[in-house]
């Protein structure tokens, strides 16, 4: 096999939105395949790259999935490298690059079973509504938004969030209603495509339902390159998503480096370009 494309067991033929990467591949003329992380029964000896793709419940096994990267790492070439999914499937790499000078939602971060108070932060701060969620974490889960009226439910939440992780407090982004998340796609360094998408906790207001994709604002752009830059390492792929602060700022919200949806299905060429940056590392 010339590429795994590697996926998780409740997607063994990978998300539709990914699945054209495997035409494109078979277009180049390699052999590609979509491989279960954690299948016992694969031998990673036997493929030339493994590209992590649909993992989506590694945000569930942090742990494994961790020792899993560093160990297919050291049997075939891996992307992106373990170094780089150990680091990024721990949200704390954020607070690394806001101190390399990266535009960064503000964040305060509040230690496994530590406590801050919601109350006095918001009037410090003058926040109207404040987003908890854990420092790992994905697709919104164990994310929540609490206005002022709420603070009661709010420190409760915290608590019992704080209880099992360090947690991130960060102001509600209103701009995300109505301009929701832009999400900038780079194979190998170089920008693909970038896409609107509506925010990704359910309760939230949305101007609009679906992700489409969109021209690049090259202010927001510029921003994606510095982050990558910060990384210190080429990335085969990286979906760097940006939105805008209550000021009216162009901040980062995350650096997608592990199993990002790159949505695959909106750019016809988006499928190809993956697959010839791919083809260059084998």
């Amino acid at each position: 096999m010339d590429v795994a494309v590697v996926t998780y067991a409740a997607l063994p033929q990978l998300d539709e939105k990914e699945a054209p990467l495997l035409p494109a591949l078979a277009a180049l003329g390699l052999d590609a395949r979509p491989v279960v992380w954690d299948d016992p029964r694969m031998d990673w000896r036997t493929t030339k790259v493994a590209v992590i793709r649909s993992t989506w419940d590694s945000h569930l096994r942090r742990n494994a999935f961790v020792a899993w990267a560093s160990k297919v790492g050291k049997l075939t070439c891996l992307h992106n490298p373990p170094e780089v999914i150990r680091w990024n499937t721990h949200k704390a790499y954020l607070r690394r690059l806001e101190a390399q000078g990266i535009a960064c939602t503000p964040t305060v971060w509040v230690p496994q079973g530590g406590t801050v108070d919601l109350a006095a932060l918001m009037r410090e701060r003058d926040w109207e509504s404040v987003v908890l969620k854990p420092v790992v974490s994905a697709d919104a889960l164990k994310t929540y938004r609490f206005p002022r009226a709420e603070l009661e439910a709010a420190q409760s939440c915290l608590q019992t969030l704080s209880a099992a992780d360090e947690v991130m407090v960060q102001p509600y982004l209103t701009a995300f209603e109505t301009e929701g998340e832009r999400a900038y796609i780079f194979f190998d360094g170089a920008f693909s495509h970038a896409v609107r998408r509506p925010p990704g906790m359910k309760d939230t207001p949305r101007g609009f339902q679906q992700p489409h994709l969109f021209e690049p604002i090259s202010e927001e752009l510029r921003l994606c390159e510095q982050v990558l830059a910060a990384v210190g390492q080429p990335l085969l792929y990286a979906r760097v998503d940006v939105a805008t602060d209550n000021e009216g700022r162009t901040r980062l919200q995350e650096l997608e480096a592990t199993e990002p949806g790159l949505f695959l299905n909106l750019d016809p060429a988006a499928p190809t370009r993956l697959a010839q940056a791919i083809a260059r590392k084998l």
